[in-house]
């Protein structure tokens, strides 16, 4: 049975962003509401978002308009793409994928990585090691941020296939943390509590498919 999770509580669902996941959040919730509303500007952006999936950032110039801001590039910046371009280009085309077919929201704040993925094996592990516990692992165990991504990506591809959301604002912040020295330990540390929390009942309930975006 596909599960679909309602809101998160108003405390995790907003929880506070730094400007890259502030803009991340604005550009995907106006893409999105133009994609469920049919509209064929919005469905164009996201085809053009996924072509960007595992390039890199700034190599497809057709996205730009969604993937560059100084919020993610201080003026200056340098020929490289900095932390806030990496993840604002990884978070925007993954959500992208995510969206794709889905007539639900499938950004939503509150539903980080670990809290998500969880959610594809919401009952007690037992004795065994079940495939979310071994995918879960590996996304942990990456030890480099091209890894990390193509894990994501996977995992994206998962979630997508329940129909479950992920909160793509968190995400590109936590992608900015992971580039920071000792970062990706704090963003491990964040998602394995979330991971490991028992899910409350209320986690697999459905809501309405007309709730109102700023309530997600």
């Amino acid at each position: 049975m596909t599960l679909t999770p309602q809101p998160a509580p108003a405390s995790d669902r907003w929880m506070s962003l730094t400007p890259v996941g502030t803009e991340v959040h604005s550009r995907i919730q106006a893409l999105q509401e133009g994609v469920l509303a049919n509209r064929p500007a919005a469905m164009a952006g996201l085809a053009r978002l996924r072509r960007g999936v595992a390039k890199p950032p700034g190599s497809v110039t057709e996205i730009l308009e969604y993937t560059l801001s100084e919020k993610f590039a201080a003026p200056g910046a340098g020929d490289q793409a900095t932390p806030g371009e990496v993840a604002a280009h990884v978070a925007m085309t993954l959500y992208a994928t995510h969206q794709q077919a889905q007539r639900r929201r499938m950004h939503q704040r509150g539903w980080g990585v670990g809290r998500a993925v969880r959610l594809l094996h919401p009952q007690d592990f037992g004795d065994k090691i079940p495939p979310v516990l071994r995918r879960f692992r590996v996304l942990g165990s990456a030890h480099s941020l091209d890894e990390l991504i193509h894990h994501l990506r996977g995992t994206v591809q998962l979630l997508r296939a329940q129909a479950l959301p992920l909160d793509y604002a968190l995400l590109a912040d936590e992608l900015v943390q992971w580039q920071r020295p000792g970062g990706a330990s704090m963003v491990r540390l964040r998602w394995g509590r979330a991971f490991y929390r028992t899910p409350s009942p209320d986690d697999s309930a459905t809501p309405t498919a007309d709730q109102p975006a700023d309530a997600l």
